[in-house]
């Protein structure tokens, strides 16, 4: 037993200690958040473990959702992980082999790891798919010019500007590959040079100086090197717009973010109509959380390419993540209509319109068995509904049981208040008038903070109010995501005013994601009641805590696009007397509708 003076000094230490890190955490409440966050570790901290792992508990809440794959694919590029990486790519093109930025994304994994004609055979399988992909017909041309088939690509790159004839990549590679030819000069061929026979070489062409920016930024992590090349660059070909963009995004990397905007800008200023720039000033917004300037840049791209899907997905995208849901509708409604085959559009419109049901419905039964402490098996029905609100959910609850042989009824109104985006709480209150079938008050309140790491945290406590004296619970959660897996474990601490120590009961659970939050199985052990089990809450009724050990099974599953069912099942091994235990067994089934 622990004494209440070195309880309440554990939690006068904790306390402070959990909401610091939740203040500092990422947000990773939604899988748009986690990829937000993910890009934030890997670009801003230039901390690729944490980004993979916000990215795994993104998959595990959104497993569909390609982005986030394509982009744990590009950090293992980085990372040289190129195995991992091609999984990754190739389980987004085995189920949407036309999304083109998982065969760009691909392709350039070929391509920076040496192997030109895998590349090559990525590029014009996705070509098949989108034939009018001008940043797969470059990338076609640029690796045949690494092969040295310098014929061939000149041929794809005059298809490509017959395309469009301003596509300043298409017009600075040709530029480079025809000085190579007229001069033969060996820093020339820029795209075949390897990197490791190149030591010190300060006469490069343009291009081969932004080759080796990329390659210095992506397979070595350093920025600086990246960024001296590119000044030489600049200081090559002034006017070079993709070399002041990829600068402008190693500044927005390493939260340079006024010198970000000063490229980006310089480049819209010459060229309003470069789309990549303003993609990848939105793209600094949009990470930033300036939802309002990231939409308007979008605005004025949409002016000059008012059919460009690209824009309109982010478009959908930045107001979605602002939670104007109508209007990201509308957004990437627009994009389908462009091509109706764009997957990453459809992929988000799906996300767009589940974050748009703001209500739900539940129902659920539960039946309790004893084979010694009671002759009479339990029963509890609960009917609930849930609004989400701009500050977090409601939910209101009403519960009957019969137990005892009495029938009884409990109201019950729960919230999860937003904070912040990393922090948010929980408040309960219940009442009934039936004492004995249920509590006559209780009610609730804990601190939830996303951690660092994929780490959860809470701490709270708890209200139980029957005939007699009140019973204060306190509680401290700590869970961890590792993959498709959630592991948690849990204590509620019993204050007693009679003997001044402290009663506990502990449990620890793991759940297992299928494809959805709402597919899982989970398991649990624990020693202990929990105030929160609204079944046997009503045994702390009683100053005397028996000890009871317990072991429980969960199941979810989305049966339909709203529709989920759950079935669970528990044990408990119960002293139900000192020194006499039983048994109790017990099964749930529950129904949600969202709408």
């Amino acid at each position: 037993m622990i004494r209440i003076a070195k309880w309440r000094t554990l939690v006068t230490l904790l306390f402070p200690l959990l909401m610091g890190n939740a203040l500092h955490a990422q947000d990773t409440t939604s899988a748009d958040g986690l990829l937000v966050a993910a890009r934030k570790a890997a670009f801003d901290e230039n901390n690729y473990s944490k980004a993979k792992a916000y990215l795994y508990k993104a998959l595990r809440l959104s497993p569909d959702y390609a982005d986030i794959r394509i982009f744990l694919g590009r950090i293992h590029t980085w990372t040289k992980n190129y195995d991992s990486g091609r999984i990754c790519f190739q389980q987004v093109l085995a189920a949407k082999p036309d999304y083109e930025d998982a065969n760009i994304a691909y392709a350039d994994l070929e391509y920076f790891s040496d192997h030109y004609e895998r590349s090559l055979e990525i590029c014009r399988t996705g070509l098949k798919n989108n034939p009018g992909s001008e940043a797969l017909m470059f990338r076609e041309a640029k690796t045949l010019n690494a092969l040295s088939r310098t014929e061939e690509a000149d041929r794809v790159l005059q298809k490509l500007l017959l395309l469009n004839p301003a596509n300043k990549e298409a017009l600075d590679l040709t530029k480079a590959m025809r000085e190579a030819k007229q001069t033969a000069k060996p820093d020339s061929i820029i795209l075949v040079i390897k990197e490791e026979n190149i030591v010190n070489q300060d006469s490069l062409s343009a291009d081969g100086l932004l080759v080796l920016a990329r390659k210095a930024a992506f397979d070595d992590n350093n920025y600086e090197l990246a960024k001296y090349r590119l000044y030489k660059a600049l200081h090559i070909s002034p006017g070079y717009a993709d070399i002041k963009i990829f600068l402008g995004r190693i500044h927005t990397w390493t939260k340079s973010y006024d010198s970000a905007r000063y490229y980006f800008n310089g480049v819209l200023k010459r060229t309003p109509d470069y789309e990549d720039a303003s993609v990848a000033w939105i793209d600094l917004e949009y990470w930033n959380d300036d939802y309002t300037k990231a939409l308007a840049i979008t605005e004025d791209a949409l002016k000059y390419h008012p059919e460009s899907e690209n824009l309109w997905v982010r478009k959908a995208k930045v107001l979605n993540a602002a939670r104007r849901y109508t209007e990201a509708q509308v957004a990437v409604d627009r994009a389908l209509r462009i091509n109706h085959n764009n997957s990453e559009a459809r992929s988000l419109a799906n996300r767009i319109k589940e974050s748009s049901y703001k209500n739900k419905i539940g129902l659920s039964y539960d039946y309790v068995y004893f084979d010694k402490q009671f002759a009479d098996p339990w029963h509890l029905a609960s009917i609930d509904y849930t609004r989400t609100t701009g500050i977090g959910s409601v939910t209101g609850r009403v519960n009957f049981a019969n137990r005892f042989k009495e029938n009884g009824v409990q109201y019950e109104l729960e919230a999860y208040p937003r904070i912040s985006n990393t922090f948010y709480s929980y408040v309960s209150l219940g009442f009934s008038d039936n004492i004995g079938v249920f509590p006559n008050w209780r009610g609730g309140f804990s601190l939830y903070a996303n951690l660092p790491k994929s780490f959860e945290g809470e701490l709270g406590f708890r209200y139980l109010k029957f005939s007699g004296d009140p019973t204060w619970i306190y509680t401290a959660y700590l869970g961890k995501y590792y993959k498709s897996w959630l592991f948690g474990v849990r204590t509620y601490l019993t204050p007693s005013t009679f003997t001044s120590t402290v009663s506990s009961s502990y449990n620890a659970s793991a759940r297992y994601y299928f494809a959805t939050a709402d597919d899982m199985i989970g398991f649990n052990v624990g020693y202990g009641i929990s105030p929160d089990d609204r079944l046997n809450s009503i045994q702390l009724d009683g100053s005397i805590r028996l000890v009871s050990y317990k072991a429980g099974l969960s199941f979810k599953k989305k049966v339909s696009r709203f529709s989920v069912i759950s079935i669970d099942g528990s044990w408990f091994n119960q002293e139900y007397r000192p020194q006499e235990k039983g048994n109790q067994y017990q099964i749930s089934i529950g129904w949600l509708r969202r709408f």
